[in-house]
Parts: C-alpha cells; sequence; structure tokens
C-alpha cells in the first residue's frame, strides 16, 4: 500500500515538475488591460499574446509619430536660414521596432492619384492649399499627394500656415513603408526626400497639432 502511494505521488510530483514553467510563463505576462499606452507600446510583441498584438502595435505607432526621425537618412529638414538639420534614426529611437506601414490612404481633398508609373510624368510638382487636420491617434496621416521623380532630392514646405506648425512625412508607396516623420515645422521649413529610387513612387503627407485648416503647400523637385 505505501509503495502505491509512493507511486502515485511520485507521478503528481512528476506532472507538477513538467507544466510548472508554463504557470510561471503565465504568472510572467503583464496584466495588459490595465498598462498605459507608453507601457503597452514597450510590451514584448513576441511573446504577447495574439489578441494583443494589433493593440500593442498600435500603442507603438501613437509614440513613433510624436517623434521626428528617418530611415537611412532618406529625410532631412532644412531651417530658413539654409541649416540642414539631420534627423534621427529611426532604428536608434526604436531599436527593434518594425518601421511603420505607410497609410496609403488619400485624404478627401487636394489628393492626387498615382497612374501607371511608366506612363507618369517622373517630377514632383505640386502646390495647393492643403487642409490640415489632427493626425491620428495612431498611424501615419493621409497622402495629400502622390509622385514620381527623377530628381535627387524633393522638398515639401508649408508657405503658410493656420496656425503655428506642421507636420510631415514621405511615404515609400511601392515599399509601402513610412521613410521620415517630422513634428512642429514652421512655415518655411522645408522636409527633404533625398535619393529618391527612380523606380518608386512617393507619398507626402501633412497635419498639425496646432490650428486645423488650409496650408499653402508645396511639393517639388529641388535642383539642388
Amino acid at each position: 500500500m505505501k509503495r502505491i502511494a509512493f507511486k502515485v505521488t511520485a507521478a503528481l510530483l512528476l506532472s507538477l515538475s513538467l507544466i510548472t514553467p508554463g504557470f510561471a510563463l503565465a504568472s510572467n505576462q503583464p496584466n495588459y488591460a490595465t498598462l498605459s499606452i507608453e507601457k503597452l507600446a514597450y510590451s514584448d510583441l513576441k511573446t504577447a499574446p495574439e489578441e494583443w498584438k494589433s493593440a500593442i502595435s498600435a500603442a507603438r505607432n501613437s509614440i513613433i509619430y510624436s517623434k521626428s526621425w528617418t530611415v537611412d537618412g532618406q529625410v532631412a529638414i532644412e531651417q530658413p536660414d539654409g541649416t540642414i538639420e539631420e534627423l534621427p534614426e529611426f532604428s536608434d529611437l526604436f531599436p527593434d521596432w518594425d518601421v511603420p506601414k505607410a497609410n496609403v490612404s488619400k485624404s478627401n481633398e487636394n489628393s492626387t492619384t498615382l497612374g501607371d508609373p511608366i506612363f507618369t510624368i517622373m517630377a514632383a510638382n505640386y502646390a495647393g492649399n492643403v487642409y490640415l487636420q489632427a493626425p491620428p491617434t495612431s498611424g501615419g496621416s493621409p497622402i495629400f499627394y502622390a509622385f514620381n521623380t527623377n530628381a535627387n532630392r524633393v522638398s515639401m514646405v508649408a508657405d503658410s500656415l493656420p496656425g503655428t506648425s506642421y507636420n510631415a512625412g514621405y511615404a515609400d508607396l511601392t515599399d509601402q513603408y513610412d521613410v521620415g516623420w517630422a513634428n512642429n515645422l514652421s512655415a518655411g521649413r522645408k522636409m527633404y526626400l533625398t535619393n529618391p529610387n527612380k523606380n518608386h513612387s512617393y507619398g507626402a503627407r501633412a497635419s498639425t497639432h496646432s490650428t486645423p485648416g488650409y496650408a499653402l503647400m508645396g511639393v517639388v523637385d529641388d535642383p539642388s
């Protein structure tokens, strides 16, 4: 009888030893529903439950677009006095995070439609009024102008603003990822897209944290 009891006890202990790591893993998982946006954003995406991965990605995007950055040096800012301001690399600001997918939806007003690149004029040439609205809580602002170009550099600028500042960015529409973003630019500050791929299409986007309204925007090939 004692031998049987010992065997049963040993079997139970063996079973517990096998399932304990699973219990430990579960106990180490945070309560995602109680996390702040920032803590949710910095949660481990790989080990997070599947049902929380999209929420973590959305939280990351809300932080990503609150900062200015570039991918592989493709985007820079020019101050009104001509000084070039290099933007920090996305990979330095957000190690191990994925560069956000481009929001390829176009704004309802003043948006252009890309044709077949073979028949599209290979130049950025836009000047017009663009309605600047508050940026989405997660993700990039809608595209107001899409283009192909043979130039080595394209500049985007707001010559007049409804408020005090605007946000701007470029997206690679062919590979569908954002290549640069900047916040709180004053009127006259240019955003450059340097060495664009001549076989790719790009989109320009803008929004504002200031006063919503129409801004006079330009996106043109730069002769420099």
